[in-house]
């Protein structure tokens, strides 16, 4: 980044400057739209193929937005390389939206579909962020507020550009503004985690494909017969069952992680390891999505006072802590609670967590209660915490909302599963590895000197 950047990330800068990141396929007419907004020339190609090998950071003729030009996402070739640029220009300044472009076309589904395999992969992103172009609508019979109006009923985007080809630049600027009013920009941080969550890097090998479908329907099976179990518990009960059961889960997840590296000869390491890596995140991220009707209900209970109130990360080993008792001052990560100072952070009866044993045996899932214990438990565990020196009221507070209570250990976020199993031999080097190559490519992004004529 350069001194540009830096002055629109200072805090005296009152007014934040725009960022949009556009993404689509190739042939869609982003390169274009790029070509058109910022007066650059030689992005844009007829070809099939991604002719935008890079991202690129342009201001817009007039100055008052930036916009980045990223490789095609479905990019025939160079699918790894393509995607680390996207990740990179995500990560290079506070981003306002993520315009996905997508071109009209004459049967309205077509174009639907094609956006669909985008929302799809920016789940993971805040709702706020994420925003639709739909270029050529002058080749096309239905008019903008149709295809608003599907684009809204189908994935819940509120902020839909339509453009036509002989559109003047002025006019496709400001309906671009008006898409990122009411949205203070954010600093986003692809690594490889989130990489592997947004990016499909794999390819079509029938192997693993079906290895991934059985495991797949495996753990559908097992949700299947949660979904009948459940039926025979209320109130309380069904809650507690609810958050021990995603708790269990998650944990069969990173089995079932070690289980396929383990069959495929899977070690991240070597030629292979980009597509081990893709097969893997695919396996996790299909996993995840069995379960995430699970993840709706216990942020409602989580929301409603079931769950934990204010939980803080540790900014050196990313643990999450709640406070249960004390000020907002000094101590050490991991520091357990002064039992006589216990202050349960659920009230009444919630105060006390039941916890359940799960077994699928024979293809049938059996639940058991085992018992009863303080949610202060566990939250104050033996050992856990870095040790090093913390303060609460400089800690980056969590979402709790997306906040689930581990059987073991309390907090965990179903979000931050890691695609990849962490005890598999080359996991952590590729990971770290991805994550650089991502940062080196926000670095080698560099935005010119604003234009001047406003």
């Amino acid at each position: 980044m350069n001194h540009l950047v830096d002055f629109l990330l200072s805090k005296g800068n009152c007014n934040p400057t725009p960022y949009i990141v556009m993404v689509g396929d190739p042939g869609t007419g982003k390169s274009t739209v790029v070509e058109k907004l910022t007066g650059e020339t030689g992005r844009s190609s007829s070809d099939s193929r991604s002719w935008t090998k890079t991202a690129e950071p342009f201001w817009t003729y007039d100055g008052t937005m930036v916009i980045s030009d990223t490789p095609g996402c479905n990019a025939i070739d160079d699918k790894m390389e393509q995607s680390q640029w996207i990740a990179g220009a995500i990560n290079f300044m506070p981003l306002s939206k993520i315009l996905i472009i997508v071109k009209a076309e004459v049967r309205q589904d077509t174009t639907i579909k094609t956006l669909e395999y985008y929302s799809d992969k920016l789940i993971q992103l805040p709702d706020e962020l994420i925003g639709v172009l739909v270029t050529h609508m002058d080749q096309v019979m239905y008019d903008d507020d149709s295809i608003k109006t599907v684009i809204k009923k189908k994935f819940g985007i509120d902020d839909v550009v339509c453009t036509e080809l002989n559109d003047p630049r002025h006019k496709l600027i400001a309906k671009i503004k008006k898409a990122c009013e009411g949205h203070k920009p954010q600093k986003l941080t692809v690594d490889s985690a989130l990489f592997l969550k947004l990016f499909d890097i794999r390819e079509s090998d029938r192997k693993p494909l079906k290895l991934i479908a059985k495991e797949v329907d495996l753990f559908n099976s097992v949700k299947e017969s949660f979904d009948n179990i459940r039926d025979n518990y209320t109130g309380k009960d069904l809650v507690d069952l609810l958050f021990e059961f995603q708790a269990w889960m998650i944990e069969q997840i990173e089995v079932i992680q070690k289980n396929f590296c383990t069959e495929l000869d899977f070690d991240f390491m070597g030629v292979d390891a980009d597509l081990q890596a893709g097969y893997c995140a695919l396996l996790t991220n299909q996993l995840r999505t069995v379960i995430y009707g699970i993840r709706i209900e216990t942020e409602k209970y989580a929301v409603s006072g079931h769950g934990v109130v204010d939980a803080r990360q540790c900014p050196h080993c990313k643990e999450v802590w709640i406070k249960i008792a004390g000020c907002e001052g000094g101590t050490t990560c991991g520091n357990r609670l002064d039992t006589s100072l216990a202050l349960d952070i659920r009230a009444g009866e919630y105060a006390q967590l039941g916890t359940y044993r799960f077994a699928w045996i024979n293809n049938a899932l059996h639940i058991k209660l085992t018992g009863m214990r303080s949610l202060t438990q566990v939250i104050s565990g033996d050992s856990y915490g870095c040790g090093k020196r913390i303060e609460w009221s400089n800690m980056k507070p969590v979402d709790t909302k997306h906040l689930c209570l581990d059987r073991n250990k309390g907090p965990s976020k179903l979000d931050e599963i890691d695609p990849l199993p962490k005890n598999v031999k080359g996991s952590r080097y590729y990971k770290e590895k991805l994550t650089g190559d991502i940062q080196d490519k926000t670095k080698m992004m560099h935005l010119g000197e604003k234009p001047n004529n406003h």
